[in-house]
């Protein structure tokens, strides 16, 4: 496996910048669904900071990057209502192949939020769903073991790495898959 920051180490612990940044962030959602009612900043208020010091607990390893979210986001709902369709298509139509199995894949992604994050995404795509993280493997659930999983999260992987403005250096191989 090998990451690389596209811009150099994100694990700095953020400072006071990044505790206003995501307080400000936590106080604006908190506003939206509270509809602005003063009465809900009393418990607001101590989720807010709550919700701040855990984000930074959880969350200092990679930062998200902008333009890796934005090319993202159509791909992903297109993936998604691609994913959508052909399930329906299987459940309304008998003659759709059905060949379920377990496929496993070893990742290139980081340990941690990346390799989640991607697990997570895999369960949106066509005819999947994430059974298992273990180590360097994902294990996908597949309604069809004749589809080309490895494929398909080769393609993704890259696209995680963007997100979490990481590229992924070593090019896909075949071996320890089955």
């Amino acid at each position: 496996m090998s990451a690389t920051t596209a811009t150099g180490p994100h694990a700095a612990v953020p400072g006071w910048q990044g505790w206003l940044r995501r307080l400000v962030l936590f106080a604006v959602l908190w506003w939206i669904l509270s509809g602005g009612d003063l009465a809900g900043w009393l418990v607001g208020v101590p989720f807010m900071v709550l919700a701040t010091w855990l984000s930074l607990q959880l969350w200092t390893a990679h930062r998200l990057s902008a333009v890796g979210v934005l090319r993202f986001i159509p791909w992903f709902a297109f993936q998604s209502l691609a994913g959508a369709s052909d399930v329906a298509r299987r459940a309304l139509d008998p003659r759709m192949p059905l060949l379920p199995g377990l496929v496993r894949h070893r990742l290139r992604l980081p340990p941690g939020v990346c390799r989640v994050s991607l697990a997570n995404i895999v369960t949106m795509l066509p005819g999947t769903l994430s059974a298992d993280l273990v180590d360097e493997e994902l294990v996908i659930h597949t309604l069809d073991t004749s589809r080309d999983m490895h494929a398909m999260v080769q393609d993704l992987e890259p696209r995680i790495a963007r997100v979490f403005g990481l590229r992924l250096d070593d090019p896909p191989t075949r071996e320890g898959r089955s």
